[in-house]
C-alpha cells in the first residue's frame, strides 16, 4: 500500500517521502495538491473519499490508515 501512495505522491513532491511525513510541513503540499492527490487515490483504489475525511489527512500514514480501512 506504502508504494502505491507514494508512486502518486511523487507526482507532486520532490521531498523524500516517509510514511511520518507531514503532507504540508515535510512535503510541501498545497490544499490543491491535496484536493488532486485524493483523486488520483479514488481513480487508484476505486473508492470514493467524502471530502470531510479529507481533513484527517496531515500525514502520509493518516492516508495509509484510511485507505487500508477502505480497501479492506
Amino acid at each position: 500500500m506504502f508504494d502505491k501512495v507514494k508512486k502518486i505522491l511523487e507526482n507532486y513532491t520532490e521531498s523524500e517521502i516517509k510514511e511520518d511525513s507531514s503532507l504540508v510541513g515535510d512535503l510541501g503540499l498545497s490544499s490543491l495538491d491535496i484536493v488532486s492527490i485524493v483523486a488520483d487515490f479514488e481513480d487508484e483504489f476505486n473508492i470514493k473519499i467524502e471530502d470531510k475525511d479529507i481533513y484527517n489527512f496531515l500525514t502520509v500514514d493518516d492516508i495509509l490508515k484510511y485507505l487500508e480501512e477502505k480497501c479492506r
